[in-house]
């Protein structure tokens, strides 16, 4: 089984490092959240990795605030298209003091509108488009960060409470120590200090029992705050080994690659509204024409007559010049930043690659000969011990020794989870990679 375990994740791996680096593929950001999905959690409850992203889908308050920043951000490109408003100016001209009733007087009202016949409001929309699709980016990675974060969470408590569970075996076999050697000294076989280092390596025990109950508390308070609601006694399973076959079967057959990786997809939409700023930039140059019109009233002879008018701005000291360089060396330095990020996110996916690799084989090690031969050797030990032929000394060593692989193999389970979301923060490929009960 653990053989067949490093040779999915071994092939995932591989299938993450060659795909093709052309695709965007950002449809693989795509965090496993069924909002549509009602889960009850009593006390007693125990959930699965899906159950718990169901919990925080349903009842998590941060998919509608992010909602909101998605309509924010789409009004904006509703404003954009607006034209400006209109303007309406009245005027009186050739009033006098001396003048009652300001007969000599004139009296005029139009209406100016400005029109931008030189694409700045296409610009404008422009922009708001790619600020659009920057927002809708970052929601989506916001939303598989908080996909990330459950699982930390989840697989923090599990760990925690696997530690439980071995710290009570730990207690079981300080104990069993303990009535050894209480057996043998009531029999004279063993010395006094030998029950006293007993009696201490069991106090060693419950203590260490007590702090990992106080871990699952944390871990348990700080995964619950992920949805409303205060559970206690919850309790988290990771499954069956088995299931990662079809897991891996499914995650292999994702198509992703450098350049759909975290960076460089926000390098990119940064990419695009700094061209979209450009653009505009170079429409602003351009001036925008206002035209007006209205009627003109002559107090002495009571005439009238109608008044048209336009204006143009005359750009002669102002023309976004430095804007524009401004923008061009932005765009440059993102052109080079771009190409360092795929240099790094390869290096970073294989680094990450490695580590799995190496840690999933140190796993199957400790699961299929260091742990199996150390309980050999304890049950050994502690058969000669009592029969008078080993020290107590080399009894105690092979008990610390067996509960320290125990803690490292459960040390081992969650550094692999957070090393595949690693991966997974940086490919945007979902891995529901779980660990055997």
């Amino acid at each position: 089984m653990k053989g067949k375990l490093q040779i999915i994740i071994a092939s995932i791996l591989t299938a993450i490092l060659i795909i093709p680096s052309n695709s965007l593929a950002l449809d693989s950001w795509q965090a496993p959240f069924d909002t549509t999905a009602m889960v009850t959690t009593p006390s007693d409850s125990v959930l699965t990795l899906d159950d718990i992203l169901k919990l925080v889908a349903t009842e998590n308050r941060s998919f509608r605030s992010l909602d909101y920043q998605l309509r924010a951000a789409k009004s904006n490109l509703e404003q954009a298209g607006l034209m400006a408003n209109p303007e309406l100016g009245m005027e009186f001209a050739e009033v006098g003091w001396d003048a009652p009733g300001f007969k000599e007087s004139e009296f005029s009202i139009s209406l100016a509108q400005e029109f931008e016949f030189f694409g700045q409001r296409g610009a404008r929309k422009n922009i708001a488009r790619a600020q659009i699709d920057n927002a809708e980016l970052q929601v989506k990675l916001l939303t598989f960060d908080l996909y990330l974060e459950t699982k930390r969470r989840y697989y923090a408590l599990a760990h925690a409470q696997q530690s439980v569970i071995l710290s009570h075996k730990a207690v079981e076999l300080a104990r069993e120590i303990v009535e050894n050697t209480n057996y043998r000294l009531e029999r004279g076989a063993a010395l006094q200090s030998e029950f006293l280092l007993a009696q201490l390596e069991e106090q060693r025990a419950l203590l260490a029992l007590d702090q990992a109950k106080l871990e699952v508390d944390a871990a348990e308070a700080i995964l619950v705050s992920l949805w409303k609601g205060a559970v206690t006694g919850l309790t988290v399973t990771t499954g069956a080994e088995s299931e990662f076959n079809n897991l891996f079967d499914r995650i292999a057959l994702l198509s992703n690659g450098t350049d759909s990786t975290r960076d460089i997809i926000q390098k990119r939409s940064e990419l695009e509204i700094l061209r979209a700023e450009k653009a505009m930039a170079i429409a602003e140059a351009r001036p925008a024409v206002t035209l007006s019109g209205g009627f003109k009233r002559l107090e002495v002879n009571n005439s009238k007559s109608f008044i048209f008018g336009v204006s143009l701005p005359i750009p002669l000291f102002n023309r976004n010049q430095g804007t524009r360089k401004s923008l061009d060396a932005q765009l440059q330095s993102m052109e080079y930043d771009l190409e360092q990020s795929r240099t790094e996110t390869i290096s970073n996916i294989k680094f990450h690659s490695i580590r799995v690799k190496n840690l999933v084989h140190s796993h199957g090690t400790l699961d299929s000969l260091l742990l199996p031969t150390a309980e050999k050797a304890y049950r050994t030990l502690q058969q000669a011990y009592e029969a008078g032929r080993v020290p107590f000394t080399q009894l105690l060593e092979a008990e610390r020794a067996l509960n320290d692989l125990n803690f490292e193999h459960n040390d081992l389970l969650l550094t692999i989870q957070e090393q595949i979301i690693a991966l997974e923060s940086l490919t945007g490929i979902t891995m529901h990679v779980t660990k055997e009960n």
